[in-house]
C-alpha cells in the first residue's frame, strides 16, 4: 500500500482459494472485506491498485 495527497493504492490479488485447488470451479465470486490502517483519514483521496 502506498499513501499520497490524492490517492490511497492497494494491491488486490485475485486467484483460487487454497480449498478450491482441483475442484470444479462454478465461477462463483468472493469478495473480502479487509481493515486498511491509513496515515490520515481517506477524505477525498481516491483508491486504486497498485501494479
Amino acid at each position: 500500500m502506498t499513501e499520497s495527497e490524492t490517492a490511497v493504492r492497494l494491491r488486490i490479488r485475485v486467484g483460487l482459494l487454497p480449498e478450491a485447488d482441483g475442484k470444479e470451479c462454478p465461477a462463483i465470486a468472493k469478495e473480502s472485506v479487509v481493515p486498511v490502517r491509513l496515515t490520515s483519514a481517506l477524505g477525498n483521496r481516491k483508491v486504486e491498485p497498485l501494479s
